[in-house]
């Protein structure tokens, strides 16, 4: 089952409020020891389905993808991510991305990354969004019951708009800081916070950020259950659209 919203954040105190919550969260987990790490691969596979009939006709589907294989030090990683929703047959929302990264470990903590992704978000006026990323990754915490990492890195993004008007196209230089929390409260539930904070190199107030926190519980050793709240922010979006985009899913998951 899926459930979408979408909404207007009008003020940038949503966004400090966040990060100075995890940052302090954060700071209670600066040391310990890392689990062992496990080679081969991965695939975690998510779908959402809504449908409505009778006086409210809506369909809603939200499709997920991630595939990481490790090999000693170099982990391979490809995520794929489609959403679309219709009302009395016509679309108002549709979304897609794909992504590909290669990840070097240094060292049991450190890491070097590079990535490329391409996504399309009409109804945010992006047609296709290139993205290469490269940078580093840190593990601060990797135990059974709690994952901390942070990334630093560089983006350099080519926005295609659907709307030509100022421009057809941009190309945007970005520092990139990423930041993921999981902890897990048993063996079955465990919740998952990252945030993704993209300041403009050449104009700082052309920021962008995201960010999602998610409950899972976990029905079998393969399947489970998984609530997600997520929020794109685009401080100075081309083509007069809304600045904010938010979508809140509950999906059924595999793990294999």
């Amino acid at each position: 089952m899926l459930i979408e919203r979408r909404e207007c954040v009008t003020t940038r105190s949503m966004l400090k409020n966040l990060i100075l919550s995890l940052g302090l969260s954060l700071t209670l987990f600066a040391t310990g020891a890392r689990a062992e790490d496990k080679n081969g691969l991965k695939n975690e596979s998510e779908a959402g389905i809504v449908i409505t009939g009778g006086n409210a006709q809506t369909s809603t589907m939200s499709l997920k993808q991630t595939s990481t294989l490790v090999e000693d030090l170099n982990t391979y990683k490809f995520t794929a991510n489609y959403l679309r929703t219709s009302t009395a047959g016509n679309e108002t929302a549709l979304q897609w991305g794909l992504g590909v990264r290669y990840e070097r470990g240094l060292s049991d903590s450190f890491s070097l990354f590079l990535g490329q992704l391409l996504e399309s978000n009409i109804y945010q006026n992006i047609q296709q969004r290139y993205a290469t990323d490269f940078g580093g990754k840190y593990i601060w915490r990797d135990l059974e019951t709690f994952k901390w990492n942070s990334e630093l890195g560089y983006r350099f993004a080519r926005e295609n708009y659907v709307t030509a008007k100022p421009d057809a196209f941009k190309n945007i230089n970005f520092i990139r800081l990423y930041n993921e929390v999981q902890y897990f409260f048993s063996k079955t539930v465990s919740t998952k916070w990252w945030f993704e904070f993209l300041p403009n190199i050449t104009d700082s107030d052309a920021y962008q950020f995201n960010t999602e926190l998610s409950l899972t519980a976990a029905l079998s050793d393969v399947f489970s259950v998984k609530s997600g709240y997520l929020i794109k922010y685009n401080n100075k979006p081309e083509g007069g659209v809304l600045k904010t985009d938010s979508t809140f899913t509950t999906a059924l998951v595999a793990k294999f």
